[in-house]
């Protein structure tokens, strides 16, 4: 299958004044080097940047002026509201989420448009990743989720089914179900779930497609109490959809109260050893 007869795409990513330059140009490379170039990169400001980081966007768009698009929002307002502006301004039907401090493989793009040429009815199609700390070729970890579609509707009871860097959307499918939206550090795991509730056809692929970078704190930000009146307002959003009984409810409860409480080294182990393997 040549490259002409894959569909058009864009990719997008936000970026806040916190993120490394390096990284972030290193982010973009990996779009700009891959075996089909998307049509329309559309970078999210979420609130003003810094004068370096407005450099690194500045280099990569003189390289590739006809495929950038700012959106500038004038205050950060979180990942949620900032991907929900996004995918507004992307013009293709289908989205190619990418963070900001990531890195894709050459051929992810080229990977997850044939599964679409495909199966044009998927409303998601991700893939695996693996983490890095430092270095591309430092690999700690990785999460590997299911590829099958039933067994991705399984695992939504307990664990977010997609790894988010790695996901290409449908544009439609999307806003059907109501878009992004400001959920705490949960807006993938909701948007997940509204699909799935929606019984919308998915996909993970077998192959990494993302490399993933990860900090010593990671895992603390996991167990903020913070996240817990988000994690219940999802459980409930399960249990209404019909993804997961009464009892499966509370239970889910009880075993991310539990993820809060346990100290930090003991979470980064179980996500290591057990949850990522």
């Amino acid at each position: 299958m040549c490259n002409d007869e894959l569909p058009d795409f864009s990719v997008l990513m936000s970026v806040y004044q916190k993120e490394k330059p390096v990284f972030l140009d290193q982010a973009l490379m990996s779009i700009e080097e891959q075996t089909v170039i998307p049509d329309q990169i559309v970078l999210v400001e979420d609130g003003p940047l810094t004068a370096e980081l407005d450099k690194v966007i500045e280099e990569h768009q003189k390289r590739f002026s006809n495929k950038y698009e700012l959106l500038k929002l004038t205050s950060n307002r979180g990942l949620g509201a900032a991907l929900q502006k996004g995918v507004e301004r992307c013009r293709y039907d289908w989205i190619a989420r990418m963070d900001s401090d990531d890195v894709s493989v050459p051929n992810r793009f080229e990977l997850q448009l044939k599964a679409v040429v495909n199966n044009p009815q998927l409303a998601i199609v991700g893939g695996q990743i693996d983490e890095f700390t430092g270095e591309v070729n430092h690999i700690t970890g990785k999460r590997l989720v299911p590829t099958g579609q039933e067994d991705i509707y399984q695992f939504v009871k307990w664990r977010s089914p997609f790894n988010h860097p790695s996901v290409m959307l449908n544009k439609k499918a999307i806003l059907d179900v109501g878009n992004y939206q400001a959920n705490g550090k949960l807006e993938d795991y909701f948007l997940w779930s509204k699909v799935i509730i929606e019984k919308y056809p998915v996909l993970n692929l077998s192959e990494v497609l993302v490399h993933m970078r990860v900090d010593t704190g990671m895992y603390g930000r996991r167990g903020e109490w913070a996240n817990l009146k988000q994690i219940f307002k999802l459980r409930r959003m399960l249990y209404k959809g019909k993804l997961v009984s009464r009892r499966e409810e509370l239970t889910g409860d009880f075993v991310m109260v539990a993820n809060v409480i346990v100290p930090a080294k003991l979470r980064e182990l179980i996500y290591k050893k057990v949850l990522h393997n």
